[in-house]
């Protein structure tokens, strides 16, 4: 059972923040988005330059639309807080972006040579799902949310969402505001394995009385 948080979620609302504003500049650029795009995502094939390594992070806090951004924190909105209050705010934002780190690493060796930036949130998101489906096993929809806690869906599990979390990311691909990125499938498998390792690892650890 997900139990209700005692303080806000800073943690994740200021990550939430930060990928709003960076779509902000993204829909300020106009015609230099595609160029914009192809110097910060994740290009496989620039992966030997130097200057290219900080686009393991910075292609994760880019998205290709408005459907790609609203899906991903919404579903950062309602995973994020009971993971947060498991782990900690700091640890948490630590399993976000490792998540996101590992998810562009994976993508990187998986398609080697590519030339298709990839961007979005999608393995950190991915990897703040895992973390929730280990942390809080057997949880379902009503347990994780009060909007979901319509009785039509509230015994539901939470591995539901992840399904339609997916749908969401392939639609998003075709509703993207560039031509040159693709859907980062490799980079979703890697923050979702990297959150169920990740998790348990930055649990903290209860101290037991005598």
């Amino acid at each position: 059972m997900v139990q209700s948080r005692a303080a806000p979620p800073v943690a994740t609302l200021s990550l939430i923040a930060v990928n709003i504003a960076c779509f902000v500049v993204e829909l300020s650029l106009g015609d230099n988005l595609d160029p914009f795009i192809r110097r910060w995502g994740l290009v496989p094939a620039d992966a030997g330059e130097p200057a290219a390594l900080i686009t393991l992070l910075t292609s994760t806090f880019l998205h290709g639309g408005w459907l790609h951004l609203l899906s991903n924190m919404i579903y950062l909105g309602v995973f994020g807080p009971p993971v947060e209050d498991r782990l900690g705010g700091s640890r948490f934002v630590g399993l976000y972006l490792l998540s996101a780190l590992l998810g562009s690493l994976i993508y990187l060796l998986a398609q080697r040579g590519s030339q298709t930036p990839a961007i979005g949130a999608s393995g950190a998101i991915a990897g703040v799902i895992g973390a929730h489906l280990l942390l809080y096993p057997g949880a379902t929809l009503g347990s994780v949310s009060p909007v979901l806690s319509l009785r039509l869906v509230e015994g539901t599990p939470t591995l539901v969402l992840l399904v339609i979390w997916l749908a969401t990311q392939l639609l998003s691909g075709v509703a993207s505001l560039t031509t040159t990125t693709g859907i980062a499938w490799w980079a979703h498998l890697g923050g979702f394995a990297s959150g169920i390792v990740l998790a348990p690892i930055l649990r903290p650890r209860t101290v037991r009385r005598s």
